[in-house]
């Protein structure tokens, strides 16, 4: 993880994964917080990517910034957890342009709403560790082309992200 200078962003160490926070007020200890999506950004391209672009971006931001979002390119005029902006798609959502990682390899862009995880952990009975690192694979594997529309697509979707998770928490 190593943070470029002057800026609230951490990238891994192979550099295909940066995490920057776009909020007010830092969450106590960034760097723990920054850590644990990195390694499961990392594991989620680790463990479903199968060529073409892998270097993508997740911001964590708050509420309002993710309600902005989902009106704007969902039409949904509400707080979500997660979206995944892909670099190539057919909604023509945008970059989200808060890095400055080249374009080439680009996958895309993830936001996840840090309040959002939070409230979300608690109502899961789920640690909040494991609420952003459970958001941070299931917005990967939305980039990577995943989906749970559908029943069978959930099924698979929600297997990887469980497969990914407990080789992350030693499950």
């Amino acid at each position: 993880m190593k943070p470029p200078a002057d800026s609230d962003s951490f990238r891994s160490d192979d550099g295909r994964v940066e995490v920057v926070f776009d909020l007010e007020r830092l969450p106590e200890s960034p760097e723990t917080r920054s850590k644990l999506v990195l390694e499961a950004a990392v594991a989620a391209l680790d463990a479903e990517h199968n060529g073409g672009p892998d270097h993508l971006t997740v911001m964590v931001t708050g509420d309002e910034r993710l309600r902005e979002l989902n009106k704007v390119f969902k039409g949904e005029d509400e707080v979500t957890d997660v979206l995944s902006f892909a670099s190539e798609n057919e909604d023509g959502w945008p970059r989200l342009e808060v890095s400055d990682m080249p374009e080439l390899d680009r996958l895309g862009d993830i936001a996840i709403s840090l309040p959002q995880v939070e409230r979300q952990a608690v109502e899961n009975g789920r640690s909040p560790e494991r609420e952003l690192a459970m958001i941070t694979v299931h917005g990967v594997l939305h980039l990577l082309g995943y989906d749970h529309a559908g029943p069978d697509q959930e099924k698979i979707m929600f297997g990887k992200t469980d497969a990914v998770l407990a080789g992350i928490f030693g499950d």
